[in-house]
């Protein structure tokens, strides 16, 4: 449904666009784009491990002697993951430029041509057809890698943030399918025709299929909320926002993002961009290695036997082999993940999908010889090397970028981190066939035990846990919106602690005859509660990647509402230091005062929230009050001061001229509060 603008009668105001996106519910919009980006993962599957069943057959085609050269086949093998190399640097630096919607079926229409190219390869120019099919998959590669950080980008910018990170995992899982269809299409064609020149062009063009069926819907996404915020466009976000959630939302304006310059985004991302680039790049050479050079690790451990058997019996085989692992492993280890990503959480799956991996790998490593004689057994612990990969860093190194980025450079920085993996894998086709030539098969997969164990080491020393967090909270993009999403519950929870002690410390004062040394102490103790708030505060500051300016507001708060609260335990104390037991009214007009400005600042922490969506009325009308009661503790500081020097004893005077001062000094600190409040009032309201 579309949103109504603020004039319409029907329009239902639910505040900030963010906060009413990020609070909603999953809705059909949101399946249908996951089925939308997930047709894209599906042919990305699908093409990219479907040419290793192609490449036996054209080599018994087009190849010397039934078989290509181990150049010609480590190219044709590798072609796709190098364009998949330089299409998430590319698309992902456009899609930040000008937009997700109108970069997003670009891509799929590149991944299309670059698969009907590939089958109806001929001789060019000199070119033989082999390397000609090598040029199209290239091609189809750089569509490849153009979907990652275009869908994981759209697919988070439009979740919420309860189903984030299931949202973006299901639309990495449709991959699974994509294994699952490049057998089965595999095995139909082979067993439907004898013609192996014919059945390699079918297996390969018929992954442009669900691309061709899909382009049309993604030119009917709207923009991403979060990028036409991010461009001013505060209508447009409402209305996408009001399509995504099936509510009518009233646009609040809110101030335009400001683009940070590409140095200053590596400068301050540099280890989230070195994190998740370096596990991504570490799974997909652990992972790649086997999924595309499954059919030759099956045939190595005796599963298929291509000197005793036909071309086109031994695809068969092979193909039957990976509908067997993806059937039993790897889809559902994609699903297993979609079902905890949320749960569990993003790091603790990574680590444990790393852990067993590289487990897996040690035990297939130093445990071959034995394994290959109880082939079942091989075959159980070779699988649980997809299941884990897929129910953590496959589907985690795919997650994670989309979301510890801030918007202006989110597809660029997922780009990034999605083409160091496709290296990765680069990487692993090239070595893989050299290495088991060199050093054996159980040599390389202690090889993959190690990029398994470097993945969970890197995971756990430079990656965060973001289920849970808004993105802008994650990615740390909106200083307002981490001030007031993150650190305003502590806040608030420091001022009702103080709002405590301003109300005890009234008791006190008004009637300190009575129960004084119980007082006091129940004053101690609120203010030792207050020390903990403040403890835990400082905690999460150093806990949290945050810019200069946020930690700076965060600490002047909190620094500041410690003082209020260790002023109002020092004016305590100092009743049981001088002993006092009869009331005193200017001490009691004085709590009075103490008490008023307490409460205000405490609304004060409350009306961040208004300007977060926008308003600063509540904000401005707390600055007002403070300085107001600040003022009059000014004048009757004043007044009070002039009649007690009217006294003759100097003991007298020192013991009121401190409490006075202590309890005026109170509300001044309650005066540097709004001085922040006002700081950040001009920083972030609204423009005209």
């Amino acid at each position: 449904m579309a949103a109504a603008s603020p004039s319409d009668p029907g329009a239902e105001p639910l505040g900030d666009v963010l906060a009413a996106l990020d609070s909603g519910r999953v809705q059909p919009f949101h399946l249908r784009t996951v089925v939308i980006a997930g047709m894209g993962f599906l042919t990305d599957a699908y093409d990219l491990f479907v040419i290793a069943l192609a490449i036996p057959i054209i080599g018994a085609v087009y190849g010397t002697g039934g078989s290509l050269s181990n150049l010609d086949a480590g190219l044709l093998g590798s072609a796709a993951l190098m364009g998949a190399v330089l299409g998430p640097l590319l698309f992902g630096a456009l899609a930040d430029r000008y937009g997700r919607r109108r970069i997003y079926p670009i891509t799929l229409s590149i991944l299309a041509i670059g698969a009907v190219g590939s089958a109806l390869s001929t001789p060019f120019l000199g070119l033989s057809i082999v390397q000609v099919l090598i040029l199209w998959r290239f091609l189809l590669g750089v569509g490849v890698g153009g979907e990652y950080p275009l869908s994981a980008t759209i697919m988070s910018e439009y979740s919420n943030i309860r189903s984030r990170g299931r949202l973006i995992a299901m639309v990495f899982a449709m991959q699974g399918f994509g294994l699952l269809a490049g057998a089965g299409v595999s095995l139909a064609v082979v067993y439907s025709t004898t013609s192996l020149d014919l059945a390699w062009r079918v297996i390969l063009g018929a992954g442009a299929i669900p691309a061709l069926l899909t382009i049309y819907f993604r030119t009917r996404l709207p923009e991403t909320p979060r990028f036409s915020l991010a461009q001013g466009d505060v209508s447009g976000a409402a209305r996408t926002v009001g399509t995504v959630t099936g509510n009518t939302i009233a646009p609040v304006s809110r101030p335009r993002a400001t683009r940070v310059p590409l140095a200053t985004f590596f400068r301050s991302y540099g280890l989230l961009i070195l994190g998740t680039s370096a596990a991504w790049f570490l799974l997909d050479t652990a992972y790649y290695s086997t999924s595309i050079f499954n059919p030759v690790i099956l045939a190595h451990i005796g599963f298929a036997d291509a000197q005793g058997l036909g071309v086109l019996a031994y695809v068969r085989l092979l193909a039957l082999g990976n509908v067997l692992i993806a059937l039993v492993a790897a889809v559902p280890g994609y699903w297993v993940a979609v079902a905890l990503i949320d749960r569990a959480g993003r790091r603790p799956l990574q680590l444990i999908g790393f852990a067993v991996m590289a487990l897996a790998f040690l035990v297939l490593a130093f445990a071959f010889g034995p394994l290959i004689t109880v082939l079942p057994a091989f075959l159980a612990v070779y699988g649980l090397t997809f299941f884990f990969a897929n129910l953590g860093p496959n589907t985690t190194t795919f997650v994670y970028p989309s979301e510890v980025f801030p918007t202006s450079f989110r597809t660029t920085g997922h780009g990034i981190a999605a083409a160091s993996g496709k290296a990765g894998a680069v990487v692993a086709v090239f070595l893989f066939p050299t290495l088991i030539a060199a050093y054996g098969l159980p040599w390389f997969l202690g090889l993959l035990a190690v990029a398994s164990i470097l993945g969970f080491i890197v995971t756990i020393t430079l990656l965060p846990e973001t289920s849970r967090r808004s993105l802008e909270d994650a990615s740390g993009e909106d200083e307002l919106a981490v001030l007031v999403r993150r650190f305003s519950t502590y806040l608030r929870s420091l001022c009702l602690t103080i709002d405590q002690g301003a109300e005890a410390l009234q008791e006190l004062l008004e009637d300190p005859g009575t129960d004084r040394e119980a007082k006091v102490a129940n004053l101690r103790a609120i203010e030792h509660a207050a020390d903990e708030e403040v403890h835990r505060i400082y905690v999460e500051l150093n806990n949290r990647r945050l810019s200069a300016d946020v930690r700076t507001d965060i600490g002047r708060l909190a620094s500041t509402l410690d003082d209020i609260m260790d002023g109002i335990e020092s004016v305590g104390n100092r009743v049981l230091t001088y002993r006092l037991s009869a009331p005193n009214p200017e001490l009691a007009r004085f709590a009075v005062i103490v008490v008023e400005s307490v409460n205000h600042v405490g609304e004060g922490i409350l009306a961040l929230d208004d300007l977060y969506r926008g308003r600063t009325e509540r904000l401005l009308r707390v600055i007002v009050e403070v300085n107001r009661l600040e003022n009059e503790a000014d004048d009757l500081l004043r007044v009070l001061l002039e009649k007690l020097f009217q006294g003759s004893d100097p003991l007298e005077i020192l013991k009121w001229k401190d409490f006075y001062e202590r309890l005026e000094l109170i509300t001044d600190r309650c005066e540097d509060v709004t001085d922040v409040f006002q700081d950040l009032a001009v920083r972030y309201s609204p423009g005209p």
